[in-house]
């Protein structure tokens, strides 16, 4: 059998956990580990444990890399975009208890929205129409 050195990046409770096992150097370590001891003279049973144990790692890795993109979802723009949202609602909603707003053929006038409000006239164009909905 041929040595190979491989680097992995494990969590730190893995290599705890490595680190935790009888072995004077961390193979000896993993292999306690994974249930065969230091003198081991059969490795093709080691190679398919540590097949299933790299398997195992890429699937773990795989899933908290979907984990981190869905709570990192909200970017600044969203962010920037969902407070303007919540400062034309709020806007809209005093003008309407005032029964203020500015109205053009029946409908909110946007140009007029734009100067009292002061959010142009693009992100009320795109939130108006829900809005008026609620």
């Amino acid at each position: 059998m041929k040595t190979v050195q491989c680097t992995f990046r494990l969590p730190s409770e893995v290599v705890d956990l490595i680190d935790k096992q009888a072995g004077k150097t961390r193979t000896d370590k993993l292999l306690n580990l994974l249930g065969y001891g230091c003198n081991q003279t059969d490795y093709s049973a080691i190679e398919k444990r540590i097949k299933a144990v790299e398997s195992r790692l890429s699937a773990l890795e795989c899933t908290k890399k979907v984990n981190v993109k869905r709570e990192n979802n909200s970017s600044p723009n969203q962010q920037r975009a969902l407070e303007v949202k919540a400062r034309l609602f709020s806007a809209l909603d005093e003008l309407k208890s005032r029964d203020e707003i500015p109205l053009y053929r029946g409908k909110p006038s946007i140009t007029k929205l734009k100067e009292v409000t002061g959010i142009d006239r693009g992100t009320i164009s795109k939130y108006i129409n829900e809005w008026l909905e609620m």
